[in-house]
């Protein structure tokens, strides 16, 4: 039996877009043997885990705010700054917490047959840490999903961890580790997957710098590998790169890579509105129904 994996990557409120794919996969009833989230793809991979059904999962991401997801902890994160004896991070989180809290249903999550696998970064050693389904708790959730300085870092037994982005934005590897034949891997990033043009502004220039910290964990898993992801099948296969037919026999998993059609900027990485969130769910759903009808 063909092992199946589904890879979320980090990337903030773009993670929409992972749920616009799932509600894909859902419908035509396309079920991963496990599934594998960094940041917010952790969470998302959670909401899976437990079970949220895809009326909860949209109405979770459609109605959620800024406010009840994180607020502003500006003097006490400039009184550290400044003075440099304290640390605070930039937001407070709990009410994350809370909604995260209520949501979950982490007894679903433990029994659940799909192996659900999040990443997290211990501070102390700087190495990227998994957990699967039989260990997490919310701690382990808050802490892959925390942003480094913007937001503060969690206590898994008693070390500190924060965001598995920071270290493997893209985990990839527990679903090569498991065994997984056919894996759909679901980018927040279009950068690696389509042609950017060249940067005309300092601003540009960092967002092109940023989008390749959001894929360049996976794109050096591949290289190490010698791995390759099937292009979108709107872009033409890079000159002199060969392409495989899904039906050709393989050494390697068959791996095909979804992501956002174009770079989204900053100030959608905390842009939880009803609009960004409705937009990025119905690319994501698009986008799944276009690329993925000779793969699966």
């Amino acid at each position: 039996m063909i092992k199946k994996a589904l890879v979320f990557s980090g990337g903030g409120a773009r993670g929409a877009f992972q749920i616009g794919v799932w509600k894909y996969l859902n419908e035509i009833g396309w079920k991963p043997d496990i599934i594998c989230g960094s940041s917010i793809g952790a969470i998302n991979a959670a909401g899976i885990g437990s079970g949220l059904d895809m009326s909860t999962l949209i109405r979770l991401w459609t109605t959620a705010e800024r406010r009840r997801i994180y607020r502003l902890n500006l003097m006490p994160f400039l009184s550290g700054l400044i003075s440099g004896r304290t640390f605070s991070s930039l937001f407070d989180t709990r009410s994350a917490q809370s909604v995260l809290s209520d949501c979950l249903d982490f007894d679903a999550l433990r029994t659940n047959s799909t192996r659900i696998v999040i990443s997290a970064v211990n501070v102390h050693t700087g190495r990227v840490v998994f957990f699967d389904n039989s260990k997490i708790g919310l701690p382990h959730i808050l802490a892959s999903s925390a942003m480094p300085i913007l937001f503060p870092w969690h206590s898994i037994d008693g070390i500190p961890h924060w965001d598995g982005g920071v270290m493997a934005n893209v985990p990839l590897q527990p679903a090569l580790d498991w065994g997984a034949q056919k894996i759909i891997v679901v980018t927040l990033s279009p950068v690696g997957q389509t042609p950017q043009a060249s940067p005309r502004t300092v601003r540009e220039a960092m967002e092109h710098l940023f989008e390749q910290f959001l894929t360049g964990s996976y794109q050096t898993a591949l290289n190490v590998k010698k791995y390759r992801d099937q292009p979108f099948l709107q872009f033409p296969a890079s000159p002199g790169r060969k392409v495989r037919s899904v039906s050709e026999p393989v050494s390697q998993p068959d791996i095909l890579t979804l992501s956002p059609s174009k770079m989204l900027g900053f100030r959608s990485l905390l842009n939880f509105s009803l609009s960004q969130a409705r937009q990025l769910i119905d690319e994501g759903y698009q986008t799944a129904q276009r690329e993925l009808k000779n793969f699966i």
